[in-house]
């Protein structure tokens, strides 16, 4: 789903011509209307997405009736359900999933979550603590840049002050 936005992000104008999946539009509706929900202006920014296509989007999704009420109650599923519906599921992908899912009233975001706990057997997944290494080694590189910068500006204005005169070399020396 993420790449369906870096894609759009990366070729403007690419998204009039390319569909983009029931599970991405999903997901778009959900970032507008969920708990945080932003603007279609703001997600448009945000994903690269047409802000058109975002308002279109919810616009087509207010008027089905299983989207209609934000105040519909989430269903608690019980783990011999999650069970029946990932076996289901199993050999399902793209808008045969979707529609699966559709059918049974699960979110896409609560199936892969059900999905993943059940491939990680209540172990912590070896792909999440990769991401998280990896998102911890990138953190520190920018902290170790970030404070780079910030000792060479303290350097800057620590010259500058000691030598007032020498901040401008553009100027020429006058002949006189």
């Amino acid at each position: 789903m993420q790449s369906d936005a870096r894609r759009a992000a990366e070729a403007p104008g690419a998204d009039m011509t390319r569909p983009y999946s029931l599970a991405f539009k999903q997901k778009m509706i959900e970032r507008l209307t969920g708990k945080d929900a932003m603007s279609a202006s703001q997600l448009s920014r945000q994903t690269g997405v047409r802000q058109q296509n975002l308002s279109r989007w919810l616009e087509e999704a207010r008027s089905l009736p299983v989207v209609a009420s934000d105040t519909v109650l989430r269903r608690k599923w019980t783990v011999e359900q999650k069970a029946r519906r990932l076996a289901e599921a199993a050999n399902l992908s793209g808008e045969a999933l979707c529609a699966y899912l559709e059918e049974e009233g699960v979110r896409l975001a609560d199936f892969e979550r059900w999905r993943v706990a059940l491939e990680e057997d209540g172990r912590e997944s070896s792909t999440t603590t990769k991401r998280i290494r990896k998102l911890e080694r990138e953190l520190a590189r920018k902290e170790k840049a970030l404070a780079e910068a910030a000792a060479l500006l303290v350097l800057k204005k620590t010259i500058s002050s000691l030598h007032p005169d020498e901040d401008d070399d553009t100027e020429e020396p006058s002949e006189s």
